[in-house]
Protein backbone atom coordinates (compact mmCIF):
# COMPACT_ATOMS: atom_id res chain seq x y z
CA UNK A 1 0.00 0.00 0.00
CA UNK A 2 2.39 3.05 -0.96
CA UNK A 3 -0.53 5.26 -1.01
CA UNK A 4 -1.28 4.75 2.56
CA UNK A 5 2.45 4.11 3.60
CA UNK A 6 3.80 6.87 1.70
CA UNK A 7 7.39 8.54 2.58
CA UNK A 8 5.02 11.97 4.37
CA UNK A 9 3.20 9.15 6.21
CA UNK A 10 6.46 7.34 7.81
CA UNK A 11 7.91 10.70 8.88
CA UNK A 12 4.49 11.73 10.65
CA UNK A 13 4.84 8.21 12.36
CA UNK A 14 8.21 8.79 13.28
CA UNK A 15 7.83 12.01 14.45
CA UNK A 16 4.65 10.82 17.08
CA UNK A 17 7.20 8.53 18.60
CA UNK A 18 9.38 10.69 18.79
CA UNK A 19 7.24 12.95 20.84
CA UNK A 20 5.81 10.79 22.39
CA UNK A 21 9.64 9.91 23.60
CA UNK A 22 10.30 13.27 24.85
CA UNK A 23 7.21 13.78 26.47
CA UNK A 24 8.35 10.66 28.40
CA UNK A 25 12.07 11.67 29.10
CA UNK A 26 10.82 15.14 30.14
CA UNK A 27 8.49 13.83 32.50
CA UNK A 28 11.24 11.59 34.05
CA UNK A 29 13.46 14.65 33.91
CA UNK A 30 10.79 16.44 36.16
CA UNK A 31 10.07 13.11 38.73
CA UNK A 32 13.75 13.10 39.26
CA UNK A 33 14.80 16.95 39.91
CA UNK A 34 15.46 16.54 43.53
CA UNK A 35 17.33 13.21 42.97
CA UNK A 36 21.33 13.36 44.07
CA UNK A 37 23.26 12.96 41.03
CA UNK A 38 20.81 12.85 38.28
CA UNK A 39 21.36 14.93 34.70
CA UNK A 40 19.00 16.27 32.43
CA UNK A 41 18.10 13.97 29.59
CA UNK A 42 17.12 14.47 25.77
CA UNK A 43 15.64 13.11 22.96
CA UNK A 44 17.48 14.13 19.81
CA UNK A 45 15.03 13.48 16.80
CA UNK A 46 15.16 16.39 14.41
CA UNK A 47 19.11 16.14 14.09
CA UNK A 48 19.02 12.41 13.08
CA UNK A 49 16.12 13.45 10.46
CA UNK A 50 18.13 16.39 8.88
CA UNK A 51 21.48 13.65 8.79
CA UNK A 52 18.79 11.36 6.83
CA UNK A 53 17.78 13.72 4.78
CA UNK A 54 21.23 14.70 3.54
CA UNK A 55 22.44 11.23 3.53
CA UNK A 56 19.36 9.88 1.59
CA UNK A 57 18.20 7.13 4.14
CA UNK A 58 15.25 6.25 4.46
CA UNK A 59 12.32 7.24 7.32
CA UNK A 60 12.92 3.39 9.07
CA UNK A 61 16.36 4.40 9.57
CA UNK A 62 15.70 7.48 11.31
CA UNK A 63 15.54 7.07 14.63
CA UNK A 64 15.24 9.30 17.99
CA UNK A 65 18.05 8.57 20.91
CA UNK A 66 17.93 9.25 24.19
CA UNK A 67 21.04 11.05 25.60
CA UNK A 68 22.34 12.08 29.26
CA UNK A 69 23.10 16.28 28.58
CA UNK A 70 24.94 16.34 31.69
CA UNK A 71 23.21 19.21 32.71
CA UNK A 72 21.19 19.70 36.25
CA UNK A 73 17.27 19.87 35.73
CA UNK A 74 15.73 23.12 35.63
CA UNK A 75 12.15 23.22 36.16
CA UNK A 76 10.82 26.19 34.15
CA UNK A 77 12.84 24.55 31.22
CA UNK A 78 11.49 21.38 31.31
CA UNK A 79 7.63 23.32 31.33
CA UNK A 80 9.35 24.93 28.06
CA UNK A 81 9.79 21.88 26.72
CA UNK A 82 6.57 20.09 27.38
CA UNK A 83 4.64 23.28 25.59
CA UNK A 84 7.03 23.21 22.44
CA UNK A 85 6.75 19.39 22.41
CA UNK A 86 2.88 19.48 22.95
CA UNK A 87 2.64 22.29 20.03
CA UNK A 88 4.82 19.99 17.67
CA UNK A 89 2.11 17.25 18.57
CA UNK A 90 -0.44 19.44 17.78
CA UNK A 91 1.20 20.11 14.13
CA UNK A 92 1.95 16.28 13.61
CA UNK A 93 -1.84 15.67 14.53
CA UNK A 94 -3.05 17.93 11.88
CA UNK A 95 -0.72 17.07 8.98
CA UNK A 96 -1.71 13.27 9.60
CA UNK A 97 -5.73 14.47 9.77
CA UNK A 98 -5.13 15.98 6.66
CA UNK A 99 -3.30 13.82 4.80
CA UNK A 100 -6.14 10.92 5.22
CA UNK A 101 -8.68 13.26 4.74
CA UNK A 102 -6.73 13.91 1.21
CA UNK A 103 -6.68 10.31 0.74
CA UNK A 104 -10.56 10.10 2.07
CA UNK A 105 -11.50 12.47 -0.83
CA UNK A 106 -9.15 10.48 -3.29
CA UNK A 107 -10.88 7.29 -2.82
CA UNK A 108 -14.46 8.38 -2.71
CA UNK A 109 -14.16 11.75 -4.50
CA UNK A 110 -16.34 13.65 -1.67
CA UNK A 111 -15.25 15.80 1.20
CA UNK A 112 -16.42 15.79 4.68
Amino acid sequence: MQIIDSGHSQLLAKAMDSYSLRQEITASNIANIDTPGYSRHNVEFEKALQEAQKSGKTMHQVNPHIQETGDKVVLENELLEMADTQMRVQLVTRSLRHHFDTLQTGITSTTR
